[in-house]
């Protein structure tokens, strides 16, 4: 079953690039680079009268990687070195009690180098949260070497060797104990071209409707993108 399933409808005449990409994850416990949004799926050249989907799991990952060029730059995408699957902290069957999520050490080496260890689950992940820990890094780094070296850490929503199904990434300090949870929102933006898996931000795109499935009060929801080149929600 669909966590979140987001379909668009284009209505709009003509072709449309679409592209899918999620709210930033919030993360507290510590200080942390920019948190940066990643294209989950591409639709390029949708045709008029035809339809495109994201559906996202129940399944969430850990992920570690590195990018390569500047951390500001629309369209880079980003290789992950390291998955591994973790549990939110959920309320448990009795509805009162908390089973609290996974707990997971990032580890760097030479200072560029990053691996994640085995989750442990249950660990200390708060409700809705999994616990991402720098404290133990193998030869130790700086938050200068992360930025300089390109380490990003954050979530994902299905394993893969890239970072295509990310939610969101940052650059982690050292020493440092993070909460990271998702968010019930999506994004949908038209008109322009990226790869699955770029780094992109919405404060740039000229079109775009977020979807928050709290708000909406259901976790399956389609857009009309209309010949006003406007997104409505199908009621």
């Amino acid at each position: 079953m669909s966590a979140y399933k987001l379909t668009i409808r284009n209505q709009t005449g003509v072709s449309q690039d679409y592209v899918f990409f999620s709210a930033p994850p919030m993360v507290s416990g510590g200080t942390s680079g920019p948190i940066y949004q990643h294209v989950m799926k591409a639709a390029p050249s949708t045709p008029n009268d035809g339809m495109v989907t994201l559906e996202l799991s129940n399944k969430y990952y850990a992920i570690a990687g590195v990018y390569e060029k500047d951390d500001d730059s629309d369209g880079q995408s980003v290789s992950v070195s390291k998955s591994v699957p973790v549990e939110l902290g959920h309320k448990a069957s009795n509805g009162s009690d908390i089973v609290m999520g996974s707990s997971v050490t990032l580890t760097v080496k030479d200072k560029s180098s990053v691996d994640l260890g085995p989750p442990t689950t249950p660990g200390a992940g708060k409700l809705g949260c999994f616990q991402l820990n720098t404290a133990v890094s193998g030869d130790g780094f700086s938050f200068q070497d992360a930025k300089n070296n390109g380490i990003l850490v954050g979530i994902a929503n299905s394993k893969h060797t890239s970072i295509m199904n990310a939610m969101g990434t940052f650059t982690p300090y050292p020493n440092t104990t993070y909460q990271i949870q998702p968010t019930a929102c999506l994004w949908v933006a038209s008109g322009q071209r990226f790869d699955v898996g770029s780094v992109i931000m919405a404060e740039r795109l000229s079109n775009t409707q977020a979807v928050d499935f709290n708000v909406r009060g259901t976790n399956n929801v389609t857009l009309i993108h209309d010949e006003q080149n406007r997104f409505v929600f199908l009621q």
